[in-house]
């Protein structure tokens, strides 16, 4: 390698191609590099990976106005917005079995909240209770009746003659003042009218298959904040656990800190390792919500009390995480993966 007053001397129009050949190695260089990930990208405003930058047209950040409304002078710097704040994560037992103790009122764990079934159907918003036609149907708490009716002619879920036969119950309390809603759906009888006050325990419809049910069960959902099909929570962090029973939420947390969606999830007792006691999918980044109160991208309730392990799989790859159940409350757990 030559020293510096061995090198020879260039031109200044050779120096100058030289500076602008290397800016532009460095240039690509830091592309080739970067491992910003894309939805880090997104909130960072970088162009997606693959494109060129454009020009922006009004470099005035987005909800910051460039002159004052009422003066017309300068803007003033924009007022910092609201911390985010962590759920408080309490639990919020405010319902009672929808079906009575003649009938089935376990939750059924084929097509639970935030699945698709078996991976071909709609994104589920409520939880079911297979039984058969005709199985009474009770108000889960007290409040007024929102609407009795069918969706022939409006739409109350994904489209016309989505619940068939339905029920939308509008509870006397309120969530941090926001209203609570739940909705029975594909029943194929309902005793009672729009505007009717319920209370807890009182037969109001029966089990049905109305709608798109492929058989007879009632589909129960809870909406928070308003009625709408976008607005749902996972019921079984609002039903109470059977006795002797508790549930276990959380989220699973990728190598960025983000939710990870549609992980595959097993619960195992911890000792009996080899046995699937239950399996479902972490929830889906979109279509549904998670609790106000909870935060999860998961929940598996009516668990035995004691100590047991979380499978999380992905490509074949899977990662265990111990935890432990107590009885009567929803218990926490953070799942982390190397996964995003």
């Amino acid at each position: 390698m030559l020293d510096l007053d061995e090198q020879p001397r260039r031109s200044p129009l050779n120096l100058i191609l030289g500076l602008v050949a290397l800016a532009l190695v460095a240039v690509l260089g830091a592309a080739a590099f970067d491992r910003t990930p894309p939805a880090v990208r997104a909130r960072l405003g970088f162009a997606p990976e693959g494109t060129l930058p454009t020009a922006v047209a009004d470099p005035t950040p987005v909800g910051v106005v460039s002159a004052d409304a009422e003066t017309g002078g300068p803007a003033g710097p924009p007022a910092p917005g609201p911390s985010p704040s962590p759920p408080p994560r309490e639990d919020h037992y405010w319902l009672i079995r929808p079906i009575g103790p003649t009938g089935n009122d376990w939750v059924d764990y084929s097509y639970p909240y935030g699945s698709r079934g078996d991976g071909t159907l709609h994104v589920h918003r409520g939880v079911e209770f297979v039984n058969g036609d005709g199985t009474p149907v009770l108000a889960t708490a007290t409040g007024r009746v929102l609407y009795s009716g069918d969706d022939s002619a409006q739409v109350f879920g994904a489209h016309l003659n989505y619940y068939g036969q339905l029920i939308i119950l509008e509870l006397d309390r309120r969530l941090d003042d926001q209203p609570v809603y739940v909705l029975y759906g594909h029943l194929s009888e309902r005793t009672v009218a729009s505007g009717d006050p319920v209370e807890a325990g009182q037969i109001i419809g029966h089990v049905g298959k109305t709608g798109v049910a492929l058989g007879p069960h009632l589909h129960l959902e809870v909406r928070v904040g308003r009625n709408d099909f976008r607005a749902t929570a996972n019921p079984e962090l609002w039903l109470e656990p059977y006795p002797g029973k508790g549930i276990v939420a959380g989220v699973v947390v990728g190598s960025h800190g983000d939710l990870v969606p549609e992980v595959d999830l097993e619960v195992r007792r911890a000792d009996r390792p080899n046995l699937a006691v239950r399996a479902r999918p972490s929830y889906p980044d979109h279509e549904v919500q998670a609790d106000p109160y909870w935060g999860e991208n998961f929940c598996f309730g009516d668990l035995d009390p004691g100590r047991w392990i979380l499978l999380a799989t992905r490509s074949g790859y899977t990662i265990t995480t111990p935890f432990t159940v107590e009885a009567g409350r929803t218990n926490w757990l953070t799942v982390p993966v190397p996964w995003r």
